[in-house]
């Protein structure tokens, strides 16, 4: 206990020892004085205060509190916890140890001197204005915005390179794309078809290049493109791809060529592939796919056009052409279309009608004609034969032609492959052109040749025979007729066909 608390008590002693001395001094009192007295004194004799003059020094945690003999239950609980938490505080702010921690051994003079010139060079250099540069944090911001414009410029350079290609076509792959163009589309109808085609890389600089080209053009006449199907490749670059799909292409280097009466279609373009004019897949799409009938109004009047193996085949007119070298198959086709129209004069469409023929029976007949005779002399002979059996569908509903079977043979079934929707294919055409075939009755669905003027002349003016049967001798060409079968079983003996 603190001497100050210490004198207090004295103090207090002496006054209960005081009261009480005075109290026996006083006179008796009444009972009820004495009984007041005696619970007084009982209450100082029951308060009994255990004070030791040494015990404040002696116990070093002695907190200066007062301790009675005999403490409340509930002061000693409070005591109990203190004590438990005061434990539990000193546990927590103990630093724990680590049994497995290994303490590093001693260093020597010679590794604390090295530690102390590796400090002071630190020291040193965060003392330049370098070391305070990397010290502030500045280098990683100076390094991202570095890295930015590194990939900012090689992006740029990325997608330069590849809108030059699309102009220059300095490295491209020489792949070959057939493009499809539409009467009336825009340049930015065509870009977007070579962009579809994989044949340009950037459609927007495309068309601003062309926006350019038409400023900077001396020619302000806009050029339209020509409806067909070209045969393209990246290495021609933009410029020339357009070009080429343009009406006004001018070419320096020509060729002539002559197609026959009687070639196909198929024939006539491996011959323009040949002489570098046009590919053949090329032309023969333009043929199937371009609706040429805006501008040839005969073309509007073919049926059927979705049965037909080739839409346009019979109006090829054969003739001798001037083409250019790499001229688009779109205007090689309207060459050949152009002659017809020309060909096909208005006594010719006089005659049809009096026949009761449309112009296309009128080019299926003579397509027949020409792979039938053997000479123009022949065909207006077998003309009649033909149209004799045509008259007479009861007694004779085929016409039984070989150069029909043939051109099934020969010319479609090659395009075909086993598989079984060519198979499909291949079946329809069979039962849409072979004319020894049950479903194929009266004329073909189309042309099976290109004929000439002389097989056009010939269907429209037959000769007036009764004949219903013909054969050739394959080795000489002659021609026999017949009226009857046993005639016409007579006169292929005597070709030397049975």
């Amino acid at each position: 206990m603190a001497k100050d608390n210490y004198n207090d008590y004295e103090e207090l002693l002496s006054r209960f020892e005081s009261e009480s001395a005075k109290n026996k001094a006083q006179p008796v009192k009444t009972t009820d004085e004495e009984t007041l007295k005696s619970k007084r004194q009982k209450k100082v004799d029951d308060f009994k205060i255990n004070i030791n003059s040494n015990s404040a020094y002696e116990n070093p945690n002695y907190k200066g509190g007062v301790y009675f003999s005999n403490p409340p239950r509930d002061i000693d609980k409070v005591a109990q916890r203190e004590k438990k938490a005061t434990v539990r505080r000193n546990q927590r702010t103990k630093p724990a140890v680590d049994k497995f921690k290994v303490s590093a051994p001693p260093t020597t003079a010679k590794q604390n001197k090295a530690i102390a010139e590796k400090e002071a060079k630190n020291k040193k250099r965060q003392n330049t204005a370098l070391g305070k540069f990397f010290a502030s944090g500045k280098l990683s911001r100076l390094a991202l915005a570095i890295a930015i414009i590194a990939l900012s410029s090689v992006v740029l350079c990325i997608y330069g390179i590849r809108c030059i290609n699309d102009v220059l076509a300095i490295d491209v792959e020489d792949t070959t794309v057939e493009v499809e163009v539409s009467k009336g589309m825009s340049d930015a109808d065509v870009i977007d078809a070579l962009k579809d085609n994989d044949l340009i890389n950037n459609k927007l600089f495309c068309n601003l290049f062309v926006k350019l080209l038409d400023l900077t053009s001396a020619d302000k006449e806009k050029r339209e493109y020509v409806s067909g199907v070209y045969t393209l490749t990246p290495k021609m670059g933009l410029e020339k791809m357009l070009s080429t799909m343009k009406a006004d292409v001018t070419l320096s280097e020509t060729v002539t060529l002559t197609f026959p009466e009687g070639w196909t279609i198929d024939q006539i373009a491996e011959k323009l592939e040949a002489n570098e004019v046009c590919t053949a897949a090329s032309f023969i799409n333009t043929l199937q796919n371009v609706d040429f009938s805006e501008d040839y109004d005969f073309i509007k009047s073919i049926p059927n056009k979705e049965k037909r193996f080739r839409v346009l085949e019979g109006y090829m007119y054969p003739d001798t052409y001037e083409f250019y070298v790499g001229e688009n198959a779109s205007s090689v086709a309207r060459r050949f279309l152009d002659n017809f129209k020309n060909r096909w004069t208005d006594e010719y469409e006089k005659q049809a009608k009096e026949r009761g023929l449309s112009l296309d029976e009128v080019i299926i007949m003579a397509s027949i004609l020409q792979e039938e005779a053997a000479s123009s002399g022949q065909m207006t002979d077998i003309a009649s034969v033909l149209y004799n059996r045509l008259d007479r569908p009861a007694t004779f509903p085929w016409l039984n032609c070989d150069s029909t079977e043939d051109y099934l043979l020969n010319t479609i079934k090659p395009t075909l492959t086993s598989s079984t929707e060519d198979t499909q294919r291949y079946i329809q055409y069979r039962d849409d052109y072979d004319t020894y075939s049950e479903e194929c009755k009266g004329l073909p669905v189309g042309a099976i040749a290109n004929p000439g003027d002389a097989a056009i002349r010939a269907a429209l003016e037959p000769s007036d025979t009764n004949y219903y049967y013909f054969c050739h001798n394959t080795e000489t060409g002659d021609v026999f007729y017949a009226n009857t079968m046993s005639e016409h079983e007579a006169n292929m003996r005597k070709a030397g066909l049975s």
